[in-house]
């Protein structure tokens, strides 16, 4: 994948100091790739440091932009490490990402991590939309790239020290306190090859059929978006559990989806004539003689609030702030204001880099549950045009500038 590349653009490598992302960045260094290193330190060891030289001396040596960004304790709160990291992770990421405009973003994602997640979400029986890790993706609008999918960490270990690339290995790795390090170290570090090879082809057969059924139930979906309703005799009974998977995603996100929900559903169908069963997030999924149907359980008014210039103000819909996410800000200018903030209307439109878009199909590009489309703040200029759906779309003419406003839902 490295050599598919364009060399003619910027791209910025996510580097720890262990070896997967060191050999991850000596691979592009050698195809003369123009890079940026992107480099975090959480502070949970006593160690960091020593990623940090390790990272900043292959910085200097070879003359590489390098972004740092470090976090202390007090950034923490009590909920799940891991969730908050990412979230950290990926904030910093797209903070460099857009300051220098780059084209892709390089993660040393490789084959171990791919098993180790494989295995993950079998041993969970969870939802997903993928079984293992994607080469390419999207996250906050970067396009991720991930080149070393195919070698496994001895491989990347074994490149290091051929090359006598210095690396800095996380103990914590070699832990069990994670659910990923006890699958790491206490299960997969016991197969063979030959059961790893057969792993990963469960795995590939399984995304192949489930790419198959998505393709299969898009005349359902179809069916239901432009009805509101689908008849669930109409749906071929082995793509059942696919169709309302994809159906609840639309309306309650995919992390409040579980294997258990859907089996209840299924069960609930069969065994009544009527159903009205309650989801999470305020829907409820209704079964009448034959159609199904989900709709949220409450009424949702229309809101619109005015402000003028260094008015600050929060409600239960969104929160005016000085300082949040890139995505969530814009620069306004003195003649910008008075500004509102409201919810969706019919015919809502924005002017983008890539053209004038409906607010209603940006919604659906982005995958946006429709209980959340309808409360989704949009900021207004005085001249009643849209210049922000935060966290999805920014004016096209308010796009280069350090924002100065941010609207946080």
């Amino acid at each position: 994948m490295i050599e598919r590349l364009d060399k003619n653009k910027t791209y910025i490598i996510g580097v720890s100091g262990g070896c997967d992302s060191m050999a991850l960045l000596d691979m592009c260094r050698n195809n003369k790739m123009n890079i940026v290193i992107a480099h975090i330190n959480y502070n949970l060891r006593e160690d960091t440091s020593l990623d940090y030289q390790t990272v900043l001396g292959y910085a200097l040596k070879y003359n590489i932009p390098f972004e740092y960004k470090e976090f202390n304790k007090k950034d923490y709160n009590q909920g799940n490490f891991q969730t908050q990291a990412r979230i950290m992770r990926y904030s910093f990421f797209q903070e460099v990402y857009l300051k220098y405009h780059a084209a892709g973003l390089l993660l040393a994602h490789h084959q171990d991590d791919v098993l180790e997640t494989i295995y993950m979400h079998l041993e969970r029986k969870s939802q997903c939309d993928y079984l293992g890790i994607q080469e390419e993706t999207v996250i906050q609008g970067m396009k991720v790239y991930r080149p070393l999918l195919n070698k496994n960490k001895k491989a990347l270990r074994e490149y290091c020290l051929f090359h006598q690339i210095i690396f800095h290995d996380d103990y914590t790795n070699f832990q069990t306190y994670f659910t990923r390090d006890r699958i790491r170290n206490t299960i997969l570090n016991t197969y063979t090859d030959k059961q790893k090879e057969e792993l990963l082809k469960k795995a590939e057969s399984i995304n192949d059929k489930k790419q198959k059924d998505l393709k299969d139930i898009q005349e359902y979906l179809s069916f239901y978006r432009q009805n509101g309703f689908i008849s669930y005799t109409s749906i071929k009974r082995e793509l059942l559990s696919v169709f309302l998977y994809e159906l609840l995603a639309e309306y309650i996100g995919k992390k409040k989806i579980s294997n258990h929900l859907i089996h209840e559903i299924i069960h609930q169908i069969d065994s009544k004539p009527q159903i009205k069963m309650h989801l999470p997030v305020n829907y409820l999924f209704i079964k009448e003689y034959d159609n199904i149907t989900v709709r949220l359980n409450r009424i949702i008014k229309d809101y619109s609030f005015t402000f003028n210039k260094d008015e600050w103000y929060e409600c239960e819909f969104f929160k005016l702030s000085e300082q949040g996410p890139l995505n969530n800000g814009v620069y306004l200018k003195d003649e910008d204001y008075p500004i509102t903030v409201r919810n969706i209307r019919a015919g809502d439109r924005i002017k983008t880099s890539g053209g004038t878009k409906k607010i209603s199909r940006l919604f659906i590009n982005k995958k946006i549950p429709y209980y959340l489309r309808k409360t989704w703040p949009i900021l207004l200029n005085s001249k009643n045009e849209i210049i922000l759906v935060p966290g999805l779309a920014k004016q096209l003419d308010y796009l280069y500038f350090k924002p100065t406003l941010f609207v946080i839902k």
